[in-house]
């Protein structure tokens, strides 16, 4: 299966975002994908995510369902913000649910993952301080989902930093992982490839990392490099630090073989189960 990844420098305004997005998805159609990934943050970076997530959102939705019905592909929304739960309860303000939905061929949701892990932490970079939880609340499952002949596990950007999703997501059958996001140029240069190679070689995985890039605002700029990781570990193909399309293919074999050669799934002997606030989808 073909893969796209779509790299861009998203800002306030959704629709200047969507034109992009689409001119993108476009390109990756062209060049075969069959699942394409947009970024964290996709819609929006920066502004007021709770008005967004009022007033805005259903354009955005809708948007996702035109572009996969029209273009034939799966096409997963990296993150947009959501004031309710997968359950249908509100998220109490001024909090919201950085959730991330992928939609079928058909325009139909597939399946919703919210956000486990929140950024909250200091950069030296010109912005310092980074405290996600003010705006947003985590989510409380894990979420994988067949595409085509793989399986899925979804997550967003600083679940990256969490090895033990990864293993969670791997023991639930996935042997995709994907990973929409906005690594800071700070921490992205230090630890993004060593991470998305770190998780594919612990789960014997194929792992997608789809990053925004460029200067978003003065204080704030993502690291870009867009990544596929094959289950070895090796880099299968990387963007740069400007807006592009990353393709790839996954491939069952490549997955099967090494995880015939390195069977550390069946190997572990420290077991951990899910804490009691996190469920199975």
């Amino acid at each position: 299966m073909r893969l796209a990844a779509i790299q861009y420098c998203a800002g306030a305004d959704v629709q200047e975002n969507l034109r992009e997005a689409g001119t993108r998805i476009a390109e990756a159609v062209e060049g075969g994908a069959r699942l394409v990934v947009l970024p964290e943050n996709f819609a929006c970076y920066g502004g007021d995510y709770r008005a967004l997530a009022g007033h805005g959102i259903d354009t955005v939705t809708g948007w996702l369902a035109t572009q996969a019905r029209e273009q034939g592909i799966w096409l997963l929304g990296g993150s947009l913000p959501l004031a309710v739960r997968p359950d249908g309860e509100p998220v109490p303000a001024p909090r919201v649910r950085a959730a991330s939905l992928l939609v079928g061929p058909d325009g139909t949701l597939r399946a919703r993952y919210d956000k486990l892990h929140l950024f909250d932490a200091l950069v030296p970079d010109a912005q310092g301080s980074y405290c996600e939880s003010r705006q947003f609340e985590p989510g409380d499952r894990l979420v994988t989902v067949p595409v085509e002949q793989f399986t899925l596990g979804m997550a967003v950007c600083y679940d990256l930093r969490f090895p033990s999703l990864a293993r969670a997501l791997a023991d639930r059958g996935s042997n995709l992982l994907v990973y929409p996001s906005a690594f800071t140029a700070v921490t992205g240069a230090a630890h993004w490839e060593l991470l998305l190679r770190a998780r594919a070689v612990e789960t014997g995985c194929y792992v997608l990392g789809v990053n925004q890039c460029g200067q978003h605002s003065e204080r704030r700029a993502s690291y870009g490099h867009s990544m596929l990781v094959d289950p070895w570990g090796r880099v299968q193909a990387t963007l740069g630090d400007g807006p592009g399309v990353l393709l790839g293919d996954v491939l069952h074999n490549e997955i099967d073989d090494v995880r015939h050669r390195l069977p550390v799934h069946t190997h572990q002997r420290l077991l951990t189960g899910l804490p009691d606030d996190i469920r199975d989808n």
